[in-house]
């Protein structure tokens, strides 16, 4: 890699990173936000949920955007946008100010991350491809892993606050180095479909907000919402530049790809909220030691993250991907036998938990990405990098949901896990035939 790549690199994970490492490292600072606040915990979840909210649905709509208006422009906008919208957490004094300046934070990191997968996709030949996405994944992984841990540090500081300001440096050198390393690219000439943005975002929202009982179901609410998703989904099916390209899903191995991270990321970031909440509430585990649990777990994560590449050409994406499935299985059993069923107070097994959980985690990150962009041309990889992103958000967006309406009742979650992770493993192998005959 020469100096150009690597500067070239290093100003898209600067950007990047910062959304893993906000994702996770506001999970060991709930409690503490909702008490500085004055505001139930049930509530401070919103400031997960809108952030993954914001992300999954704006997501396609940058990849079309760095598509049509160059990922350069779109990236660098992200970040700024990042930039601002953390200053903004930082000063903020009222639950109702973070979420706002959480949703423009999700928007900056929603355009940041599509623009980063495809100037990596456009910007690295074929044969060195699989290598750059490790070291991207990597990087992502450590950002999750030292989210919690870091987290835990700046709340010892005093203040939350300090939360939100440690992402400034990191936006400040990702826009300064790439504004004179990025070079411009675009994809195929569209139009950018916010209609529908707008029915792909009440789709979620409503969904959301059913699930958490924040709208009675009653048959005419249900009903609208199944009439807002079907709109989305003519929308997509009639407009000429769809938000997401339906005729993606033709192939197998895109499919497949999206709906492993879907449920993967169910898992991953199920741990990651319920197991603080468990640690601190059932066995009074500090907030240091509970940072030190979920940075052994995404450390683990990322290490196992990196080694895709390698595992992938070793075992094929396929088997890499029903490995991390089958290790997810085992290991929310595993959680939910120790930490649920037998509410096991023991440090060293707690630790070979976490790194369980890690390990299956990050197993087939990679080969689900590069399966994904792989079964599309090179020219739609904005609009495929979008639509898996919105995926993995989407997983994310079910995992908070539950949490908070089933963090008294870890059992449920725990064995919720285990049965998204089983899902992914038959899906996996029942379609493994046709991947590989495409």
């Amino acid at each position: 890699m020469n100096l150009k790549e690597r500067l070239l690199l290093f100003s898209l994970l600067m950007g990047i990173v910062l959304v893993p490492i906000n994702s996770t490292m506001i999970s060991v600072a709930l409690s503490p936000l909702a008490d500085s606040l004055h505001v139930p915990l049930s509530a401070i979840t919103w400031l997960v949920t809108v952030y993954l909210l914001v992300m999954a649905s704006v997501q396609p709509l940058s990849g079309k955007m760095n598509d049509l208006w160059g990922r350069k422009r779109i990236f660098l906008s992200g970040v700024a946008l990042f930039l601002v919208a953390s200053f903004g957490c930082m000063i903020g004094h009222s639950l109702i100010a973070i979420i706002i300046f959480r949703a423009l934070q999700a928007m900056g990191g929603a355009a940041m991350t599509p623009a980063a997968s495809a100037l990596i996709r456009v910007n690295w030949p074929e044969h060195r491809l699989d290598r750059t996405l490790s070291i991207m994944s990597l990087v992502l992984g450590l950002g999750a892993a030292l989210g919690p841990i870091l987290g835990a540090a700046l709340l010892n500081l005093g203040s939350w606050r300090w939360l939100f300001a440690v992402n400034i440096p990191f936006a400040v050198m990702s826009f300064m180095v790439g504004y004179f390393v990025i070079p411009e690219s675009r994809g195929k000439a569209a139009v950018v479909d916010w209609l529908g943005a707008l029915f792909l975002l009440g789709s979620l929202l409503g969904g959301v907000l059913f699930v958490m009982k924040k709208i009675p179901f009653m048959w005419a609410s249900a009903l609208l919402w199944i009439v807002w998703m079907a709109l989305f989904f003519r929308r997509q099916q009639t407009t000429q530049y769809p938000l997401i390209q339906l005729k993606l899903f033709r192939n197998i191995g895109f499919t497949v790809a999206n709906l492993s991270i879907f449920l993967s990321n169910f898992t991953m970031y199920a741990t990651l909220l319920i197991t603080p909440i468990v640690l601190e509430n059932r066995f009074q585990v500090s907030l240091r030691s509970v940072g030190m649990y979920l940075f052994i777990f995404s450390l683990s994560m990322s290490i196992l993250s990196g080694a895709g590449a390698r595992l992938s050409l070793r075992m094929g994406p396929i088997g890499a991907i029903g490995t991390s499935f089958a290790a997810a299985v085992l290991s929310s059993l595993f959680f939910w036998v120790c930490l649920s069923m037998m509410k096991i107070d023991s440090i060293p097994l707690w630790v070979i938990l976490f790194i369980l959980g890690g390990a299956a985690s990050g197993a087939g990150i990679v080969s689900m990405q590069t399966l994904s962009l792989k079964s599309v041309d090179k020219t739609d990889s904005g609009s495929a990098s979008g639509v898996y992103s919105t995926f993995r958000y989407m997983g994310s967006i079910l995992a908070s949901v539950v949490i908070a309406s089933y963090y008294e009742h870890t059992a449920v979650v725990f064995l919720g896990m285990a049965g998204m992770s089983l899902i992914g493993l038959m899906m996996v192998f029942a379609s493994a035939k046709k991947i590989y005959s495409v």
